[in-house]
């Protein structure tokens, strides 16, 4: 299973740290942009801003009704931004803590908001340069947010499994993704390595996402790569880019377009969006019918 940078073309333009990035079932790309708010980009790569949030919008989902979850971790708050360009703020805190580095949201089928916070830190970059077992996963269901995993070195993407019996989560600064099972009332257990214990020198792995054959799709932004995990738990590398030509810094990944069979790719670097055919379709999120 590979991909080569000949197959990869790009959609969009004049991003701004395309972060995060999801796609709509009426083909309509959502990105992250660090101009502080989001952009849309169409099928025929018209882009366009909207939103007015400041900070750093990072990882985003979309609920079902079309709204725009974003983890700003410039402003430690998750939103969610409507698509008249108001915005209200879902988080700041849990269990009376302050939330410092939302980066990543994972909206599932029972409306529960599941949220990494990367670090405990307010300087985010200390994180990055002096790790520690800080981060956390943060659970929103009903308008209460509580803590239900911590210990993580910098939690970064989120994903559920096709029956949402367990929650994965990428801990960049230990370059492993950890699983958890949950529990009936939202509580994560029985934490576990998922793959590999190291992924490699290189291998700090970002956003992540699962396609339907249960791959779970992994961003290396300082391999500029794309990997993915097996069912059977194997790393695969699909796509390398070691000179940066198209992938500059990916740190998330997405499926859509028709039978979502086409691979988004948000890289931090990036003022556009690198697309391919995927070899099988995305998990299909809440928002896709």
């Amino acid at each position: 299973m590979k991909i080569n940078l000949s197959d990869i073309r790009t959609i969009g333009t004049g991003l701004q740290r395309p972060e995060g990035i999801m796609a709509a079932d009426d083909g309509t790309l959502y990105t992250a942009d660090m101009r502080g708010g989001c952009c849309r980009i169409n099928t025929d790569g018209k882009t366009t801003f909207w939103g007015s949030l400041g900070g750093v919008p990072n990882g985003i989902c979309i609920d079902r009704s079309g709204n725009c979850i974003v983890a700003n971790i410039g402003l430690g708050e998750v939103q969610s931004l409507a698509a008249d360009g108001s915005h209200r703020v879902l988080i700041r805190e849990a269990g009376g803590r302050r939330i410092p580095a939302p980066n990543f949201p994972f909206l599932d089928s029972k409306e529960r908001l599941w949220v990494s916070n990367s670090t405990s830190r307010a300087d985010v970059e200390s994180a990055l340069g002096q790790p520690a077992p800080d981060g956390s996963i943060v659970l929103l269901e009903k308008g209460v947010a509580r803590i239900v995993a911590e210990e993580i070195f910098f939690a970064n993407g989120v994903a559920l499994d096709r029956d949402e019996s367990r929650l994965y989560v990428a801990e960049t600064m230990k370059r492993r993704i950890l699983r958890y099972k949950i529990d009936d009332d939202g509580s994560l257990y029985e934490r576990e390595v998922y793959g590999p214990d190291f992924l490699g020198k290189r291998g700090f792995p970002d956003g992540i996402a699962f396609d339907e054959d249960g791959n779970l799709w992994i961003a290396f932004p300082t391999w500029n790569a794309i990997g993915l995990l097996t069912p059977k738990q194997e790393l695969v590398m699909v796509l390398e880019d070691p000179r940066g030509e198209i992938l500059k810094q990916p740190s998330n990944i997405c499926f859509g377009w028709e039978e979502r069979k086409t691979a988004f790719i948000g890289c931090i670097d990036s003022t556009t969006i690198p697309c391919f055919k995927a070899p099988a379709a995305g998990l299909r999120l809440v928002h896709q019918q």
